[in-house]
């Protein structure tokens, strides 16, 4: 299923995990220090295969419908942010295009060559964004950042931010996509 772990699906349900990881610091008042970070554990990343295949499932729709609804859901999406607008996707949340430019002198230099980055920016449902931070989480083990698992290496990493990433199961570090915001 979409939603389950293949194993200790019921102890894990609802629940994070994180890895609790030794790091050496590089930087700071404390370089050469050995501190520890949590890392959310990754198992993978859910499909659009498998959403579509739970969608189906759990509706009266037709794979090739729930196939359709998606795309021209994403069409509709696509559209609204290329005509500069927030779209308002219900219980996901809403998007909407975000552009960062360049000042200038005068009105006149003020053109689109002028912007220096554009993307999509995602703002969760109060309820989703609510329920994200009710997340209960399980630390799973502690593992040097660089030294794989059982070697007993104290490891040596960078330090500093996790920006988000995750490691897989076995110690390996990575980004990964899924997650929430918070």
């Amino acid at each position: 299923m979409l939603l389950h772990r293949p194993t200790m699906q019921q102890e894990r349900r609802n629940k994070m995990d994180l890895q609790l990881v030794k790091t050496k610091m590089t930087i700071g008042p404390k370089k050469g220090q050995y501190q520890y970070t949590l890392k959310r554990v990754s198992y993978g990343n859910i499909t659009s295969e498998a959403i579509l295949d739970e969608i189906q499932s759990a509706s009266t729709f037709s794979r090739a419908d729930t196939d359709a609804i998606i795309h021209a859901f994403a069409d509709v999406m696509i559209e609204g942010i290329a005509d500069g607008r927030i779209v308002d996707l219900g219980v996901l949340g809403t998007i909407y295009p975000k552009i960062t430019a360049k000042a200038v002198d005068s009105k006149e230099e003020c053109t689109p060559e002028t912007i220096k980055s554009k993307g999509i920016l995602y703002r969760p449902d109060m309820e989703l964004d609510s329920e994200a931070k009710k997340m209960k989480f399980r630390i799973i083990d502690v593992l040097p950042s660089d030294a794989a698992p059982g070697t007993g290496d104290d490891g040596d990493d960078t330090g500093g931010d996790d920006n988000g990433g995750g490691t897989t199961p076995g110690g390996s570090t990575g980004d990964d996509d899924g997650g929430f915001a918070g």
